[in-house]
C-alpha cells in the first residue's frame, strides 16, 4: 500500500548506499516472494529445509511487476529503477512509504538502502509491524550518521530510542545494510552488522513491513532500496 503522510512531530537526518548485507540463505530470484495473509497468519515460502529458517518474503526489485506501486506527482514519486526501488520526496514535512502487503509476527528483515541525494536533515528506513496509517514502528537512519526508533500509535508519536549518532551508520551516498529481528515484544536493530539498539514494546504483535523516505524542514530527498528479505525468526524472544 502506497502512503503519504504529513509529519507534525519527529526530526532527523539520513545516509546509505548499496552492496550486500550478507547472504542469509535466500535463493537468487528476480521476483518477489510475497506473504499471503490468512486467519492462520502468513503463508510461508519454504526456501530452506524444515530445520532451517523459512524465507517469508524477498524482492531484489529487478522485476517491475513484483507488486510495489509506481506513482509520481508534484509532491513525491516512487518506482523501480536499475534493479532497485526508489522514493523521491519533493515537499517538506512529508513521509512516503510502501508496504510489502504481508502479515508477519516474528521475523528477521534485511534490506540495503542508500540516500542518493537531498538534505542531510531527511531520513529513511523501515516500518515494522504496520497495522494501519496510524499504528506501526519506525526505524530511521539519517545522512549524517544518526538513527532513531519510534512508535506511531493512534496517530501519536512515541520515542523508543532517541536520536543517537553512530559511526556504524554510513553517510549520504553510501550503502547501509539494515537488519531487524522482531521476536515477541523485542526488536533488535542492526546496521552494517553492528547492533545499534534493542527495544521491548508489546504494543503491536504482528503486521506488515514497509520502506520509507521522509523530509522535514528541507524538501527534496531521494532514497534507493535493494535486496529486501524477510525470514522466519527462530528461537525464543
Amino acid at each position: 500500500m502506497f502512503n503519504r503522510t504529513r509529519l507534525w512531530v519527529f526530526t532527523l537526518i539520513l545516509a546509505l548506499a548499496l552492496p550486500a548485507c550478507g547472504n542469509t540463505g535466500a535463493q537468487d530470484t528476480s521476483t518477489a516472494t510475497p506473504v499471503l495473509s490468512s486467519a492462520e497468519g502468513p503463508v510461508l515460502s519454504p526456501a530452506e529445509g524444515p530445520s532451517g529458517p523459512l524465507l517469508l518474503f524477498e524482492d531484489d526489485f529487478s522485476n517491475s511487476s513484483s507488486g510495489w506501486l509506481e506513482v509520481a506527482d508534484a509532491e513525491s514519486g516512487q518506482g523501480y529503477r536499475n534493479g532497485q526501488f526508489f522514493f523521491e520526496v519533493r515537499s517538506p514535512d512529508l513521509i512516503v512509504w510502501d508496504n510489502a502487503e504481508g502479515n508477519f509476527r516474528d521475523f528477521v528483515l534485511e534490506v540495503e538502502a542508500r540516500q542518493v541525494s537531498g538534505a542531510l536533515e531527511s531520513s529513511y528506513g523501515v516500518l515494522l509491524r504496520y497495522i494501519d496509517d496510524g499504528n506501526f514502528y519506525r526505524f530511521d537512519l539519517t545522512g549524517d550518521g544518526y538513527y532513531a526508533v519510534s512508535r506511531l500509535e493512534y496517530g501519536e508519536w512515541v520515542t523508543l530510542v532517541d536520536w543517537q549518532e553512530s559511526a556504524h551508520v554510513k553517510v549520504r551516498g553510501e550503502v547501509n545494510c539494515i537488519r531487524v529481528i522482531c521476536q515477541g515484544p523485542r526488536m533488535t536493530l542492526y546496521v552494517n552488522g553492528e547492533e545499534l539498539a534493542s527495544v521491548e514494546d508489546s504494543s503491536f504483535e504482528r503486521g506488515d513491513v514497509g520502506l520509507f523516505a521522509s523530509t522535514f524542514t528541507d524538501p527534496n530527498v531521494e532514497v534507493e532500496f535493494d535486496n529486501l528479505e524477510i525470514w522466519e525468526a527462530l528461537g525464543k524472544p
